[in-house]
């Protein structure tokens, strides 16, 4: 069969398309940047689609002549500028959907999320829910998955988070008491359960909740995964809701990473499942997560990961702030110490007040450049020129700074080996 997979790209759907392919499908990935897919597999069919935009069924009729079966994987966390929820989770899916039920095709499996549900207040969850409801209205041989806490070798966004937190080197931070229950599911398993469906022509007209074999606690969980990355301890300590909330109030502020309000609202509103009638209808019982954990052992980039995953934070901060500041206390001095210097380096009179300023400026536009983290390569480029810029003429025009007990110009040094490290961290994800 020839298979259409949305959201391809993504942490679920590169798993999938690997499950697909493995199993002898003709599989064409769907994603918003496909020259970005082609670099990374190029050998691999590719289509530019993009929920945003593509909300009608004609649209998508003109695209699908020759497919079978539609995966659809597409889906985001949160709103963000130029993300909409209810555009990806229920508007772009519903047109793809009503072009599948129009050419009458095989199947279309819709990949949800556990939470989808009534009484699950998540923008998240309700769009979920809206796209769900659209697709079980159409008279299609559909599949609706709604798994419990996906993991693999890998991890993205709650998974990383997860192993972030089991990786702390002091303690480990546990939301309120740690009970919230998961039935993790590894993704290795969700594709072969794909697989068994997309072969099963009995399979359609029904949702499934793929959940692992055990329930475990969020407490259960980092434990494991602290044994797993092979770090000592495990005391673990209880933080107060209320505190926990206003980190991720925090985070949504500050767009970091997985920690965010949806993120703990999904966390509380429970992720398990009917895991029985799963494992009927796939024919075969999930591995726990220690059995998975225990046959993929943990290498050193893992721990890496693991550990750096919060400095990514504190490295955005620091920079941000050392360059803000810098540009600060720069416009603060300017009318005495920004002239001196600009008149040791040749520069008088209006000159030196516009480059002083111009100087104290540019630091403040870059500071805010590094907190938005956009295009963090260049803003890398951009910031070593910069430095090595400063260094070069400030070393050579006023050489006793190299001898400044405050290390006026040696602290370049660790800026220059900080920033190319922010820059990878910084395109994480």
């Amino acid at each position: 069969m020839k298979v259409l997979l949305t959201g391809a790209n993504g942490f679920v759907g590169r798993h999938l398309m690997s499950s697909l392919l493995d199993a002898g499908y003709s599989v064409t990935a769907a994603v918003r940047d496909p020259g970005g897919f082609r670099r990374q597999w190029p050998s691999i069919d590719v289509m530019d689609c993009d929920f945003m935009i593509d909300q009608h069924a004609a649209v998508w009729r003109a695209r699908l002549a020759g497919f079978d079966v539609v995966v659809n994987c597409a889906g985001v966390l949160q709103r963000s500028p130029g993300v909409d929820p209810e555009a990806i989770h229920h508007l772009g899916p519903a047109a793809l959907f009503d072009a599948c039920r129009d050419l009458k095709l095989r199947k279309v499996i819709q990949i949800s999320a556990i939470s989808a549900r009534e009484g699950v207040e998540t923008e998240y969850a309700q769009t979920k829910c809206r796209g769900d409801a659209h697709l079980m209205a159409l008279d299609l041989d559909w599949v609706i998955l709604k798994p419990s806490l996906l993991y693999a070798k890998g991890s993205y966004g709650g998974t990383s988070l997860i192993r972030a937190l089991s990786a702390l080197p002091l303690a480990i931070p546990l939301p309120g008491s740690g009970d919230q229950a998961f039935q993790p599911l590894h993704l290795d398993d969700l594709g072969r359960s794909l697989v068994k469906l997309l072969e099963d022509p009995a399979a359609g007209k029904q949702v499934l909740e793929p959940a692992g074999p055990e329930t475990l606690s969020l407490k259960d969980i980092l434990l494991q995964y602290r044994r797993w990355l092979g770090i000592r301890g495990g005391l673990c300590i209880p933080v107060p809701l209320w505190l926990v909330r206003a980190v991720c109030r925090m985070g949504d502020l500050l767009g970091i990473g997985a920690l965010r309000t949806t993120s703990l609202e999904q966390i509380l509103e429970g992720n398990c499942g009917d895991n029985q009638g799963f494992e009927e209808a796939i024919g075969f019982r999930p591995r726990s997560l220690a059995e998975a954990l225990q046959n993929d052992p943990s290498d050193v980039q893992d721990r890496w990961h693991a550990q750096l995953y919060f400095f990514a934070v504190l490295a955005t901060f620091a920079l941000s702030a050392t360059w803000i500041l810098s540009g600060v206390i720069g416009l603060w001095v300017l009318p005495d110490v920004g002239e001196q210097v600009a008149g040791r380096i040749g520069l008088t009179g209006a000159a030196a007040l516009a480059a002083a300023l111009g100087a104290c400026l540019m630091d403040i536009l870059v500071g805010a450049w590094v907190a938005l983290r956009r295009a963090p390569g260049l803003c890398a480029l951009v910031q070593v020129t910069i430095i090595l810029g400063y260094t070069l003429v400030l070393g050579i025009a006023i050489p006793e700074l190299w001898g400044d007990p405050f290390g006026s110009l040696i602290k370049n040094l660790p800026m220059l080996a900080l920033i190319p490290i922010w820059a990878v961290l910084a395109k994480s994800k």
